[in-house]
């Protein structure tokens, strides 16, 4: 609400050249003569009655003061309407900067009117004006900021006989009378109404900053059609390095034949958990995406690459839920065999595919970027291949292609996808899903065998699909 406010007043220039002439300080009627002193401090060079050598119990406190001088009627009003004529009749002790009533005649009328019926944002506007503290002019033309009950400062500077504050918005306002003094405090003039720094817009999410920005239509339409908008906007954080319209152009991919999982496969390469700054990202090696692969960084030339794509010069865009790297090209996905070769408990698998027949071959490296289907594979590790006793070199192909087709599901099945008792066809028989109460997956194979599920190691998201690692061969009905 505050910031609603002042950005309507920011709006609205602020005539701070506002003339006092004629509009004398108020005097006490406890003055004594001999403490009048020629003040040499405001624009005006107003005679100022100082009244330190009179006692507090002589002076009105810094409400009855204000509320005798005519030019500050404005200012008492909203005070009143802030409800803050209790907090300044306390002990104190406080210095008041008083804009005068000119100073509010500057501000629109209907914006001084929303400002005044905004009980809120009209206490911090005012408190902005009441520092903790007694200083008299020759204190203050000794400081550089001041500290007020908002906690926040303004700036204070000295040009010749010129006092001049710098509020939060940068506007000046000059001091035009010193050193009234009240039993509470003391109150100086100013010619203008200072504003704490407005409050940042809050920055949208991922989403919504993207969709601000303009140049990334074909990412958020993708990851509205697979779904994936409601993480981006989800509580996060997330660092997400976002290809813009014309790095999904330069990819030179029709996007429109391509399966719905493997763009949301190709999109999760996209997208780390947590929040990582520029700095964080040229400092590390790699990073974990939500696909549940790494993409790499290299940040020894330039451009930056990340999963071998080019990163922008655009980094750091903020968003609510986390942070935005732009770039200008798409990462795209290892491939199923890629993952396998790239881990070194799948390279007996690796092995076994090399020796199967084309076919096979071809079955688990489908081109999903021309259309093709995602499939899911059952990846065994090298301990479940050596537990068999084969030698892979020594199986004739047509049974080594009838084990590795066990393994493989033309469509893509990610583990949430699965259910207990789940039957799903292979590319060479039915295998049995089963789940336990603990949500412990493993699989009944066409012999009977049972496989287990290595729960850390699913739903490893490529560009052809996904992967499960399970700890045992499949072997298919005799």
């Amino acid at each position: 609400m505050r910031n609603k406010l002042l950005n309507l007043v920011l709006a609205a220039p602020l005539l701070l050249s506002v003339a006092c002439g004629g509009d004398d300080p108020p005097e006490n009627n406890t003055n004594n003569d001999n403490n009048t002193t020629n003040n040499t401090t405001g624009t005006n060079n107003t005679n100022n009655t100082n009244n330190t050598n009179n006692t507090n119990n002589e002076l009105a406190d810094i409400v009855a003061t204000a509320q005798g001088a005519p030019d500050l009627s404005t200012l008492v009003s909203l005070i009143e309407a802030a409800g803050l004529v209790a907090a300044l009749q306390g002990d104190g002790p406080f210095t008041v900067f008083a804009p005068v009533n000119s100073a509010f005649e500057a501000i629109p009328a209907e914006d001084l009117e929303a400002l005044a019926g905004d009980t809120e944002a009209l206490a911090e506007v005012l408190q902005f004006h009441v520092v903790p503290g007694e200083f008299f002019a020759a204190d203050v033309v000794s400081l550089t900021t001041a500290t007020t009950l908002t906690g926040e400062s303004f700036d204070i500077r000295v040009e010749g006989e010129s006092v001049i504050l710098t509020d939060g918005l940068g506007n000046d306002v000059n001091v035009t009378a010193t050193d009234i003094a009240a039993s509470n405090g003391v109150v100086h003039l100013i010619d203008g109404v200072l504003f704490p720094a407005a409050d940042e817009e809050p920055a949208g999410n991922i989403v919504e900053v993207a969709t601000d920005v303009g140049a990334f239509s074909t990412l958020l339409g993708a990851a509205t059609a697979t779904g994936l908008d409601a993480a981006l906007a989800g509580p996060g954080p997330l660092t997400v390095f976002a290809p813009t319209d014309d790095a999904f152009t330069a990819l030179g991919v029709d996007l429109a034949p391509v399966s719905a999982d493997v763009i949301a496969n190709i999109l999760l390469h996209h997208v780390i958990a947590g929040e990582f700054d520029s700095g964080a990202v040229v400092a590390a090696t790699s990073f974990p995406t939500l696909a549940n692969t790494s993409v790499a960084v290299d940040a020894s030339g330039s451009p930056i690459t990340i999963g071998g794509a080019d990163l922008s010069a655009t980094l750091d865009v903020m968003a609510s839920n986390g942070i935005i790297h732009v770039m200008d090209q798409v990462i795209v996905p290892p491939t199923i065999l890629d993952v396998a070769a790239a881990t070194a408990d799948l390279s007996s698998l690796v092995t076994a595919i090399g020796l199967s027949s084309t076919g096979v071959q071809g079955a688990v490296a489908p081109d999903t970027l021309a259309g093709d289907s995602p499939i899911t594979v059952f990846a065994p590790t090298n301990a479940a291949f050596t537990a068999t006793g084969l030698v892979l070199a020594d199986l004739d192909q047509a049974t080594l292609d009838a084990v590795l087709g066990h393994h493989v599901v033309g469509a893509q099945a990610l583990s949430g996808d699965l259910s207990d008792g789940q039957v799903v066809t292979t590319l060479n028989g039915d295998i049995t899903i089963n789940i336990d109460g603990a949500g412990a997956v493993s699989i009944t194979d066409g012999a009977g065998n049972t496989a287990n599920v290595v729960a850390t190691l699913v739903d490893i998201r490529t560009l052809t699909g996904v992967v499960h690692v399970i700890d045992a061969v499949l072997f298919p009905a005799d």
